[in-house]
């Protein structure tokens, strides 16, 4: 018999060298790799009794319950079935819209969910659907257990095969879905674990979806590195700061909205003896403003840089530091270079469009002949190698002749205390080419006066990057990460400066 090469089985892995060491804690129950592993066997001999050809299948996962989507997510990884999460809250439209870009030949959703849900009737018999109820598998089961040798490919692992797709966040237009391989995975952990220092022994908050590249990507490196997963369905700023003020997780990964959300219930790590380590931050800027606030409450913060197309972050500052160093150098075997508009490769303090090579990139990204890869957003190298992300490429826009970074304004706002938050654009103008609006969320709802606001922005800005208008909201649009929602903030800025 010819031995086919099938994806790696980490949980196997774990499970025969720690069964009983805890790997997800769940709100109401905690799991072992061994009790894990278990369920996850018993998914696999489901689905093969459900499933009346083993082979080549796709599948989309679709399912309200975190735990029941982990379960599937390793049972469709060990079958060798590429899987893509769906977002069980989005839209029919948004949901098609996915579901088009993706080779699908098989729905999973839980018992009870389906089949008069979205995803069913998107796909109205186009693709195989089955209903999964959660496993259960006790210390005296004797139901049979599924194991490789069930499975229609034996041998050595192969790093190469999909594990499956991710949408990119889409905060910009509609998200693109992205290949991600099991070597991607991989490269990705081996490279984050050796700038963060990971220990068996860590407990990470996973408080981010599972069909987010942050979400899946913590999930495999519990797997890899075999440290523990303290897994909730949102994320909760009072429940957060519980978790780690006790020391029941040592490592977390949060945008910078949760962090200020954690600072506001009033955080405090300072006391002796603190198992919490560090925040790893990304997906927007961490502000100078905002470090200062975390370190005086006793929080390491580590500023990352990626993206979907990078199997998460590809540069990270190293934990401990007490000064900036913007998004931190690239990891290892990554690489980092700013180029100008030609391609050219420009010297460490010069901006211009970042551009990353390395192995954890998906066969998705369209690289260059040297294997680089132009992601459109707009920065800098600095003299020690750390890259500083300034704004998305289409966040610089042209205003009156003069360069504007949207981002730029947008933090000069947030320094001042009467705005909590801000989002900044250039919206099409006769006479400047660009006129700059800013989207505004004011502390507690209280609008400012906008001739004083502007007064004390020449002090901070150029003339040319003081808004011309001021658009006035109750919150800011947001994605389910808290990241700000352009495409709806664009919107808002084009309807309502007029």
């Amino acid at each position: 018999m010819r031995h086919v090469p099938s994806p790696p089985d980490w949980l196997a892995t774990q499970s025969a060298a720690n069964a009983s060491k805890p790997f997800l804690c769940l709100e109401h129950e905690q799991l072992t790799f061994g009790e894990v592993e278990a369920m996850v066997g018993h998914a696999c001999l489901f689905l093969q009794a459900a499933v009346p050809t083993m082979k080549g299948h796709n599948a989309a996962i679709w399912n309200t319950d975190p735990k029941l989507t982990v379960i599937l997510l390793l049972a469709c990884a060990r079958l060798g079935w590429p899987a893509t999460v769906l977002p069980p809250a989005l839209p029919s439209a948004a949901l098609a819209r996915r579901i088009a870009q993706v080779p699908l030949t098989l729905l999973l959703f839980g018992a009870g969910e389906g089949p008069d849900e979205a995803p069913s009737r998107i796909f109205d018999g186009a693709v195989e659907q089955v209903a999964v109820e959660m496993p259960v598998v006790g210390s005296n089961s004797s139901a049979p257990v599924w194991s490789q040798s069930n499975a229609h490919m034996v041998g050595n692992s192969n790093l190469e095969w999909t594990q499956g797709w991710v949408f990119t966040s889409g905060t910009t237009g509609t998200p693109k879905a992205i290949t991600v391989t099991f070597g991607n995975l991989l490269w990705s952990t081996a490279a984050s674990g050796y700038r963060l220092g990971y220990r068996v022994s860590d407990c990470w908050l996973h408080c981010m979806p599972l069909h987010h590249i942050g979400g899946l990507a913590l999930l495999f490196r519990s797997l890899i590195f075999g440290f523990s997963l303290c897994m909730r369905n949102r994320f909760d700023h009072h429940e957060a700061r519980d978790l780690m003020e006790r020391g029941a997780v040592t490592h977390a990964a949060f945008v910078p909205t949760m962090l200020v959300r954690l600072l506001n219930a009033n955080l405090d790590l300072n006391a002796p003896g603190q198992r919490f380590r560090t925040v790893l931050a990304g997906g927007a800027k961490v502000t100078e403003s905002l470090r200062s606030e975390c370190r005086e409450h006793g929080l390491d913060v580590v500023a990352s840089y990626g993206m979907t197309e990078s199997c998460s972050h590809i540069a990270a500052e190293r934990p401990g530091r007490t000064s900036s160093s913007g998004e931190g150098p690239s990891l290892r075997h990554a690489g980092i270079q700013i180029r100008n508009v030609d391609g050219e490769h420009l010297p460490a303090g010069h901006q211009g469009t970042i551009w990353i090579r390395g192995p954890q990139l998906s066969s998705s990204c369209e690289l260059d002949g040297q294997g680089w890869f132009r992601t459109g957003d707009w920065g800098m190298l600095d003299d020690n190698g750390s890259v500083h992300v300034l704004d998305r490429q289409d966040g610089v826009f042209v205003s009156g002749g003069e360069n504007v970074s949207s981002r730029h304004v947008a933090e000069s706002l947030m320094e001042l205390p009467e705005i909590e938050h801000a989002w900044v654009t250039g919206v099409p103008d006769r006479e400047w080419g660009h006129r700059v609006v800013a989207v505004l969320q004011p502390f507690a709802n209280r609008v400012p006066d906008e001739h004083a606001l502007r007064h004390r922005l020449r002090t901070r800005l150029a003339v040319h990057e003081v808004p011309k208008r001021f658009v006035w909201v109750d919150s800011l649009p947001r994605t389910e990460l808290g990241k700000v929602d352009a495409a709806t903030a664009r919107q808002l800025a084009e309807e309502l400066q007029q």
